[in-house]
């Protein structure tokens, strides 16, 4: 058995106190500029950029897909099947949200690793190697999140 780790301060070497989340759930990195950017572009319908958010949320750890029907989604979010499916085919074109598996016909999505992340970070960098990155019509990768503090 090892001994628990503890966190030290550099410049103290006194111990950090750890203090677990607060909240409830799992987490998710998110590209703070890249979702500015959906939101703010007129390229995008509020239910087109509704759905993106939906997508942050509800994606699997890793690189797994959604496994849930277009009728599945729009249940969820209140949408009707067929906008679903516009929607997510808009999404995919823009590569905001990515296929990940299929059976059939019927494609599994996740949102793009370049957006929305549950894992490490290496595990993301790994992950962003397998797709390319999102065309969101007005973003600059050089220019950062116009609210970030400075």
């Amino acid at each position: 058995m090892g001994t628990a780790r503890r966190l030290l301060d550099a410049d103290t070497g006194e111990i950090v106190p750890y203090a677990p989340y607060a909240f409830s759930g799992r987490h998710t990195q998110v590209d703070k500029a890249r979702v500015e950017a959906i939101t703010e572009s007129r390229a995008f319908t509020p239910s087109q950029k509704f759905l993106v958010l939906w997508w942050i949320g509800v994606s699997p750890e890793g690189m797994e897909p959604l496994k849930a029907t277009g009728a599945d989604i729009g249940q969820r979010v209140g949408m009707s099947t067929d906008a679903v499916g516009k929607i997510n085919r808009k999404l995919v074109k823009h590569r905001i949200l990515i296929v990940r598996g299929r059976i059939g016909n019927y494609k599994f999505y996740r949102i793009s690793p370049y957006i929305a992340f549950h894992g490490t970070g290496i595990e993301q960098r790994e992950a962003i190697k397998t797709c390319n990155p999102p065309d969101i019509p007005g973003f600059d990768e050089s220019t950062p999140a116009r609210w970030e503090a400075k």
